[in-house]
């Protein structure tokens, strides 16, 4: 499901931070405040890490010690930028021969090819660009179908799913599951943190959205 407005506000503002800092807020997470709602569910995305009481302790410097701080992770920023490269044209890639492999959708290898030229670039850090390239090099049509066959090394593959998750994210399109469905494994599992985790590392109890 794709962030809702709340949501992205809050991404936002945790983005116009500065490297490594903290945002702080002063009510309660575990209440109903539109504001902590969406804290808690991009922390539970894996958009933003929320601080363990040590850290907020070290943050009262004196002061009020606010209730909860929040800093945006890599993957916070890359769906921030990729939402904001979205109307960049897609550079063509050449496609060459390849036997079998996975299946993506035509518009999903628009996307990767879109995303291709932002990583070329570097506006999207946390994308391989080499490894999406030769993946792309390797997208064959296939008949009948609006659908391409990827043949990628474990690299490019990884490459094709930080691309599709973001579009997941920020489009909330399908192709990311549709790719996921063919694996034999779960890359939602390797490698994010699941809610009950995110607000444990917080020092507190799991709530309820």
């Amino acid at each position: 499901m794709t962030l809702h407005r709340d949501e992205w506000v809050v991404l936002e503002d945790l983005g116009d931070q500065p490297e490594g800092a903290w945002m702080t807020g002063t009510r309660p997470l575990d209440k109903r405040y539109r504001a902590a709602a969406a804290v808690r569910d991009i922390a539970g995305r894996g958009l933003c890490h929320l601080a363990p009481d040590d850290v907020l302790d070290k943050l009262a410097a004196g002061g009020a010690r606010p209730q909860w701080a929040a800093r945006i992770t890599p993957l916070g920023r890359s769906v921030l930028t990729y939402r904001a490269l979205q109307e960049n044209p897609g550079a063509f890639v050449e496609t060459a021969t390849a036997p079998q492999g996975f299946k993506v959708r035509g518009a999903d290898v628009d996307v990767l090819r879109s995303a291709l030229a932002c990583a070329e670039a570097g506006a999207l850090t946390g994308v391989d660009a080499p490894a999406l390239r030769a993946a792309l090099a390797g997208a064959v049509p296939v008949a009948g179908s609006r659908q391409h066959t990827l043949t990628p090394t474990e690299e490019g593959l990884a490459a094709v799913l930080a691309v599709l998750h973001l579009e997941f994210l920020v489009r909330d399109s399908s192709g990311y599951h549709h790719l996921v469905r063919q694996l034999p494994f779960d890359p939602d599992r390797a490698t994010r943190p699941d809610r009950h985790d995110t607000r444990d590392r917080a020092g507190r109890p799991a709530q309820s959205p």
